[in-house]
């Protein structure tokens, strides 16, 4: 097997490169740190002789090299899956944040993600049961004072997910999307939540054992989706005294 997973040095991307490389997929894994691809690759072929090949890609920048991308994973062979847990926030979020932050936010959740996908879409299609599997978040179930472009960009990521399902019926890619919960990673390092922060290692499981089921559109964890459900149905005049 072949996946692509960009987002691949830490948190829940590092998992899912190292559960892979576990059960014998060979890897192109992006990220935009080569010290940490670099050391990840070679543990990885080491410890579970899989190919690994690496690609430093800085997601917030306007121009991102997905022909080398798309190059680099063809070496190993068919695609049977590219897979992107990527997300960045700032702490002060806010309406008045600057327009080179603001850019940068809209790129890393959502624009590069876009370029990623259409980029590998004619491989994907070449091989029927291959998957797409994006990520989004609670954060973008209703806006609020925090998080802003953030939870603006996830919103919008989860749209194009909904329509790249729907565009790829026919072609045979099983497109996957996950709303995630507060997960323990460095996002939510030292971050007073509502709730409990979730296992990333538990979340890679799922998401190994689902890649290639039609599973649609998850919740992680499951309860978030009643909390979300209940978050659009709450009254203006409660939403705007609640602080998070």
């Amino acid at each position: 097997m072949n996946y692509v997973v960009v987002g691949a040095s830490a948190g829940l991307g590092r998992r899912l490169a190292e559960d892979l490389a576990r059960r014998g997929s060979n890897l192109t894994i992006v990220s935009s740190d080569h010290r940490d691809l670099d050391a990840i690759a070679g543990d990885l072929r080491i410890r579970y002789g899989v190919e690994v090949k690496t690609l430093e890609v800085d997601l917030g920048q306007e121009r991102i090299p997905v022909e080398l991308l798309v190059e680099q994973s063809s070496i190993l062979g068919k695609l049977d899956g590219l897979i992107v847990p990527v997300g960045s926030v700032y702490s002060d979020d806010y309406p008045d944040l600057d327009t080179e932050r603001i850019h940068r936010l809209v790129r890393v959740n959502f624009l590069s993600i876009a370029k990623i996908v259409q980029a590998f879409l004619p491989l994907l299609r070449s091989s029927p049961g291959s998957c797409v599997t994006g990520f989004g978040s609670v954060a973008a179930t209703r806006g609020r004072c925090a998080n802003v472009h953030y939870s603006a960009s996830k919103r919008a990521l989860e749209s194009y997910f909904q329509s790249l399902r729907h565009c790829e019926v026919r072609s045979g890619i099983i497109v996957q999307f996950y709303t995630l919960g507060y997960l323990d990673t460095s996002l939510a390092y030292g971050l007073k939540l509502p709730f409990a922060k979730a296992d990333p290692g538990l979340l890679s499981s799922l998401v190994i054992e689902n890649l290639h089921k039609d599973i649609g559109f998850v919740y992680y964890p499951k309860y978030w989706r009643l909390v979300c459900a209940a978050l659009r149905m709450t009254p203006w005049f409660i939403q705007k005294r609640m602080r998070f």
